[in-house]
C-alpha cells in the first residue's frame, strides 16, 4: 500500500511537472517605468509590482518602436522616466534584477493613439474566406487578418514579428479579434533613416538635399515626390482629383488629397492619417512609406 502511494505521489508529481512545462510562457511581458538606459541595456520597474524589475539586453534583433505611432526608433531614443512596453525572454539570469534579452520594446506613454500590440507569431491559419488567422507564441490570442487590411497575409510564416492594431478581443482564451491595421517588423538596417531633430531624409545611406519634414498632431510627414523620386520611382499628379500617382514597373501607390484611403497595386489601404498640400508640396505620413510603399522606416531624434 505505500509503495503504492509512493508511486502514485511520483505519478502526480510529474504530471504537475508536465502540466507547468506547457503553461510555461514562450515570451515574457512586462510595463513600466525605465530607470536606467546605457544605450545597450534597459532596466525597467514594473507598473503593477514597484518592487519587480528587469534589466534588458538591447540588440541587434530589439525593435524599438514609438508607442503611437509604430516609427521605428534607436536605443537612446528611449528615455529615462519614460514608459515603456516590453517583451522579452523567457531565459533570465538569476540576478537581482534579472536580465534577459529584449525582443520588442515600445516606448511612450500609454495613452498614445493608435493603440498597437506588438505580435509574434506561433502558428498561421489561412481560412476558406481568403482572410488569415494568426496566433502568438503564447497561444493567448488569434487575430483574424481580412485581405484588405494585410495582403500578404498569406506569406507569413511562424516566427514572423507584426504590429497588430484591433479594437475588441473576446474574453476567451485564446482572446478573438479582428485587425484593422497591421504591419511586418523588418529587421536589418532600414531602408529610410529619418532624423527629426536634424530635418534629414537619408535612403541607402545618401541624405537627401533640400527636403522639409513637418510634424503635425504626432504624426510626421514627408515630401512626396522628393522621397519617391530619390527610390526611382516616377510621380504623376492629377490636378483636378487632387491626385498623385508613383510607380516603378508594376509597383504603384496612390494618395489623395484629405483621403486617408491609399491604393498599393490594386488594393485599397486605409491609414490613420490623411496626405495635405502644404506650401503646394504633397505631404504625406511616414506610414505610406511603411505600409503602402513597402519599405522599412527608422525615425529617430539622433542624427543620421
Amino acid at each position: 500500500m505505500k509503495k503504492m502511494l509512493i508511486a502514485a505521489l511520483c505519478l502526480l508529481t510529474l504530471s504537475g511537472s508536465a502540466m507547468a512545462a506547457q503553461n510555461v510562457p514562450k515570451e515574457l511581458q512586462m510595463s513600466g517605468t525605465v530607470t536606467e538606459n546605457t544605450g545597450s541595456m534597459i532596466t525597467v520597474k514594473n507598473s503593477n509590482k514597484p518592487f519587480d524589475s528587469v534589466a534588458l539586453h538591447i540588440t541587434d534583433n530589439t525593435y524599438i518602436l514609438q508607442s503611437g505611432t509604430g516609427y521605428y526608433l534607436g536605443a537612446n531614443d528611449v528615455k529615462k522616466d519614460g514608459h515603456v512596453s516590453t517583451w522579452y525572454g523567457p531565459a533570465l539570469t538569476r540576478s537581482l534584477p534579472p536580465q534577459g534579452k529584449a525582443d520588442a520594446i515600445v516606448s511612450g506613454p500609454e495613452d498614445s493613439r493608435p493603440t498597437f500590440t506588438y505580435f509574434n507569431i506561433g502558428k498561421v491559419e489561412p481560412r476558406e474566406d481568403g482572410s488569415v488567422r494568426v496566433l502568438n507564441v503564447n497561444e493567448t490570442q488569434y487575430v483574424t487578418l481580412l485581405p484588405e487590411v494585410y495582403p500578404e497575409a498569406a506569406e507569413l510564416k511562424p516566427g514572423d514579428k507584426m504590429l497588430l492594431w484591433y479594437e475588441i478581443s473576446t474574453l476567451s482564451l485564446p482572446g478573438q479579434a479582428t485587425a484593422t491595421k497591421a504591419v511586418l517588423l523588418q529587421q536589418g538596417l532600414a531602408d529610410i533613416n529619418i532624423s527629426t531633430t536634424a530635418g534629414v531624409i537619408a535612403l541607402n545611406g545618401k541624405e537627401l538635399a533640400d527636403v522639409k519634414l513637418v510634424n503635425k498632431n504626432n504624426t510626421l510627414y514627408v515630401p512626396l515626390r522628393a522621397v519617391a523620386e530619390a527610390l526611382g520611382y516616377t510621380v504623376t499628379w492629377n490636378q483636378d482629383a487632387q491626385t498623385a500617382v508613383v510607380y516603378d514597373g508594376p509597383r504603384s501607390a496612390v494618395c489623395t488629397i484629405n483621403s486617408n484611403e491609399y491604393g498599393k497595386q490594386r488594393m485599397r489601404i486605409k491609414l490613420q492619417n490623411k496626405p495635405e498640400l502644404i506650401d503646394g508640396v504633397t505631404m504625406v505620413p511616414v506610414e505610406m512609406l511603411d505600409y503602402v510603399m513597402g519599405y522599412s522606416v527608422k525615425v529617430s531624434a539622433a542624427h543620421i
